[in-house]
């Protein structure tokens, strides 16, 4: 038995794995794309005019701190949720879904981070010419993708697969969390549709995996 070396690899069940949900996948890679370019890029006026009109929204710093921990909520609401089902639930099947869940979310935030450096976008407050200041933090990485959304729904995914009866308030608090980022003045509207994409083929991604897994 060996941690290192070629021969433990499974890279067969990636491929598998994209396979399976090849729509879905499609359909997120397609979308992404189309946030960068249609949106991000090509589209600049658009999504500058939805950022202002969404930051216009709310005046003064009132609803601030409610905004922004809706926005944290769905950002930070996989940590409690893998301790609840791996450390206080008796059912393996919740044991299968807090490591579903702990997996995709790493698989997330490396993406994210990673997509981020790569693209190097501004975010909304740091263009000065929009007279959008930051709300409740001042974030010093890159703006697209949005990583909020971008863990929102990939939680949000991996509920939907596994708890029927959570689907909806999950997906309320996804659509939650990207919109409160845009009203903060973090984000453009093409980051957060980025991180909806992102998020739900990261879920969609190792849900099929942890199935081929346990196939085998």
């Amino acid at each position: 038995m060996s941690l290192l070396g070629s021969a433990g690899l499974d890279l067969r069940s990636w491929a598998k794995s994209l396979r399976a949900a090849e729509r879905v996948i499609l359909i997120c890679i397609i979308g992404f794309v189309l946030a960068l370019l249609g949106l991000r890029i090509l589209g600049t006026s658009a999504d500058t005019y939805l950022s202002i009109a969404l930051y216009n929204l709310i005046s003064g710093n009132t609803l601030v701190p409610l905004i922004y921990g809706i926005a944290t909520v769905g950002d930070l609401i996989w940590v409690p949720l893998v301790f609840w089902l791996y450390v206080f639930r008796k059912d393996s099947n919740e044991w299968t879904s807090s490591l579903i869940l702990a997996v995709a979310m790493v698989t997330a935030m490396a993406l994210t981070d990673l997509l981020k450096t790569a693209l190097n976008l501004p975010r909304p407050f740091q263009v000065s010419s929009l007279g959008i200041a930051a709300r409740g933090e001042i974030p010093t990485n890159p703006g697209f993708p949005s990583g909020h959304t971008t863990n929102a729904f990939t939680v949000a995914t991996v509920i939907w697969s596994r708890y029927a009866a959570w689907r909806i308030p999950f997906i309320v608090l996804a659509i939650s969390t990207g919109v409160s980022m845009i009203i903060l003045g973090l984000h453009f509207p093409s980051d957060v549709l980025g991180g909806v994409f992102l998020g739900i083929f990261c879920g969609t991604f190792i849900l099929g995996l942890a199935k081929l897994r346990a196939s085998k």
